[in-house]
């Protein structure tokens, strides 16, 4: 026969009734005694936050404002605003009015408008949907983005010793082309204004015309042989 089994002891600092109902379930896992963890030691800093003025030097206006500040052994950080540093503006080219006269006139264009376009480009950083918002008079984003490349394309010729010079330039090696924008976002409004019908369609034409390729290949390769 089976020697039987010893009681269990109740352990210690828990009550007979709530040792009762546990029913002999295993108990959990144990905690950790934090008084064995590691202590972190003791550092001769001292660290306090405060709330301290501060000015950015992105700003012209000299804005002082405030926020809180990790002070360690009461000697605030010294040096510029840390998120001045994400100030990034547009380098916008400026002319002259001689070398507006000599090689940016255009029939289609004044100087006053020019000259308002080349400001709301410096201010909203070259955003010419907010641009075409702002300017006075009715003009589209192309027309807007068609100037302001021509003018700066051209200042960049007049100012190089020779073509060669700025051959490789952005704005010279590709210049901006308002007729092809158009025709793009035409293109991309009736894409994106299709049926469902309409797409399933152009699909199966697709795959007709994929196919019909194939079979001309395959044709071919076995002309050849």
């Amino acid at each position: 026969s089976k020697p039987p089994k010893e009681p269990q002891r109740k352990p210690d600092g828990i009550s007979r009734e709530v040792y009762m109902l546990t029913g002999g379930v295993a108990p959990l896992m144990p905690s950790i005694d934090t008084s064995q963890l590691k202590k972190r030691p003791p550092s001769d800093e001292k660290v306090t936050w405060q709330w301290l003025p501060f000015t950015n030097s992105a700003r012209k206006d000299n804005l002082q404002l405030y926020h809180w500040v990790r002070v360690v052994n009461g000697v605030p950080p010294t040096g510029d605003y840390p998120f001045a540093k994400y100030n990034k503006s547009v380098d916008v080219v400026k002319y002259t009015d001689e070398e507006y006269e000599k090689h940016l006139t255009d029939p289609k264009w004044t100087k006053e408008e020019t000259d308002i376009l080349f400001d709301l480009c410096q201010r909203f950083d070259l955003r010419f949907v907010v641009i075409a918002d702002r300017f006075p008079s009715p003009r589209t984003v192309e027309e807007l983005k068609d100037r302001y490349y021509s003018v700066s394309r051209a200042i960049l010729i007049a100012r190089a010793p020779s073509a060669a010079d700025v051959a490789g330039h952005p704005l010279v090696k590709e210049p901006y082309n308002a007729h092809q924008e158009t025709e793009r976002k035409r293109a991309l409004s009736m894409v994106l204004s299709q049926t469902k019908q309409q797409e399933r369609k152009d699909a199966e034409v697709l795959a007709e015309a994929k196919r019909i390729q194939e079979s001309r290949m395959l044709a071919k390769g076995a002309e050849e042989q």
